[in-house]
């Protein structure tokens, strides 16, 4: 199947051949649906925090935080395409045609007949250039266009999403760090922020980070430690044609792509840190709503760390010189199940002491994240689940609806029983009760993956991800589910979104 040619660009990507032949052994096999066994709902895998907690954990993260290495970690590098897919149909539509003709179909069409009467409050509205005879096509043209604002192929955070007054317009990737400021200091006033970006838009970044963080860190008093990677080569896949075999360049070469979100486990497994806050580039707020998303952020990080410093005080005792009573053991178990809902296993009660020893020791001794969730109100995104793997052990993961097997009667069921779904807000722990990085590669499950169809070239094609960055990559850390309030959760998936009232506040 591959030639020494073949072999030796294999090689220059840093991928071992064993890797690939795994990859191929997906596309012909597909990955197993999700095997879901119950959603995870209030009391049952999310916990709830209510008004009179709150306090508790704000105050833990409060006093404890600023001596801890914390990093905020944006995924940032996919362009923002797909945010203007419906202004590119009506391009299509308008480009050619006299004035009269493109009020009409504008006229006819809601979304964009909105678009043009709203146009004034969108925050990219001041760099266009128009006069009094510009027709809409022109003005998609510059939004659009390499010849104006190029927004079509920038990424999400070099797009202005707020705009506060004509003269202070804020990218998305200014409100992260704005963001970042007020819960990621440590006490020497330094907040640490790192973005994985494509190498294509790093001066795009690096010029918007130029001008914004001198502002920021003269109005704040902090100093902004910012970073950047890209996603390594290595973690490209093999692209395959609709028979499963490599799909090739032009010139004979093979064709790799990249490997999706998921992939991000190696850039952020290289991070030197303690903590780790993420959420997506397009899950941003303005000034009146950072009060609330920063105050849950604030109450996650709290319960991460009462977690964190009960599972490493259970460890250091279960790896201490004196010996654990049976009884003690049983009440950490008790915890696990009762704080963290791990599933008890039904062969517990016939365990000696080393035995439970050993289990407890290897549930507890791995990264640990603590995942907000939102209540169900229609938004797109996965959703908390109970999950059985191969090896028969539940678990609490992430779960996207392409995962689950939706002609499968009794998972449908499952899926109109959840409650939350995933607004991409966690928090993570990623040393050791030792200090100690963990090696995060190490608790990924290389059985999850998405296999879509794409083109190149004209012709169809099969592209692998990798397990997702929250979904599979993470499959075998400590989770635990926590509600979080919807106001926290405010993305922008297209342009329209712009204009929703959480935006423009």
């Amino acid at each position: 199947m591959f030639s020494q040619k073949d072999l030796q660009q294999i090689r220059s990507k840093g991928i071992h051949i064993d890797e690939i032949n795994r990859q191929i052994k997906h596309f012909i096999q597909g990955f197993p649906p999700s095997n879901i066994t119950m959603p995870a709902t209030p009391g049952k895998g999310v916990m709830v925090i209510y008004e009179g907690e709150e306090k508790h954990f704000l105050d833990i993260f409060l006093d404890n935080a600023p001596d801890f290495r914390i990093i905020r970690f944006v995924p940032a590098s996919g362009a923002a395409t797909r945010m203007f897919n419906t202004l590119y149909g009506a391009l299509d539509k308008l480009e050619g045609t006299t004035l009269a003709q493109q009020e009409e179909w504008i006229e006819s069409n809601d979304k964009m007949d909105r678009f043009f009467r709203k146009l004034e409050k969108y925050p990219f509205y001041e760099d266009l250039k128009l006069g009094e005879n510009t027709t809409p096509a022109e003005i998609l043209t510059q939004v659009l266009g390499q010849e104006g604002l190029n927004y079509g192929n920038k990424p999400k955070g070099l797009l202005k999403f707020h705009k506060y007054s004509k003269s202070d317009r804020r990218t998305a990737f200014e409100e992260h760090v704005r963001e970042a400021v007020k819960y990621c200091g440590n006490r020497e006033k330094v907040v640490r922020v790192h973005l994985t970006v494509s190498p294509d838009h790093l001066n795009g970044f690096q010029t918007e980070a130029a001008r914004i963080l001198p502002v920021i860190e003269k109005e704040t008093g902090f100093m902004v430690d910012l970073s950047f990677s890209f996603q390594k080569p290595e973690t490209d896949t093999i692209a395959v044609d609709l028979d499963n075999e490599p799909f090739r360049n032009p010139d004979g070469s093979l064709l790799f792509r990249p490997a999706g979100h998921g992939a991000l486990i190696r850039n952020l497994d290289a991070l030197d840190s303690d903590l780790v806050f993420i959420s997506n580039i397009d899950n941003v707020a303005p000034d009146s709503r950072k009060i609330i998303r920063v105050k849950h952020k604030q109450v996650l990080g709290g319960v991460l760390l009462e977690i964190r410093s009960k599972v490493f005080y259970y460890l250091q005792q279960l790896t201490g010189k004196e010996k654990v009573e049976k009884t003690r053991m049983d009440s950490m178990v008790s915890y696990l199940h009762e704080r963290l809902g791990i599933p008890i296993p039904d062969m517990l009660k016939e365990w000696d002491a080393s035995e439970l020893r050993k289990w407890l020791i290897a549930t507890m001794n791995r990264p640990i994240r603590v995942c907000g969730m939102v209540r169900n109100e229609g938004e797109p995104g996965g959703g908390p689940f109970y999950v059985r793997s191969e090896s028969g052990e539940i678990s609490l993961q992430i779960v996207e609806a392409s995962q689950i097997d939706m002609e499968d009667p009794e998972k449908i069921l499952m899926v109109n029983a959840s409650t939350h779904f995933n607004p991409v807000d966690l928090v993570c722990s990623v040393c050791d009760y030792q200090g100690n990085k963990f090696n995060l590669n190490r608790y990924v499950d290389q059985n999850t993956g998405f296999i879509s169809e794409k083109s190149q070239g004209g012709k169809s094609l099969k592209a692998l991800e990798l397990p997702g960055l929250w979904n599979g990559a993470m499959a075998q850390w400590l989770t635990l589910f926590v509600e979080v309030p919807i106001d926290t959760f405010s993305p922008v998936k297209t342009v329209f979104d712009l204009n929703r009232k959480e935006h423009r506040e």
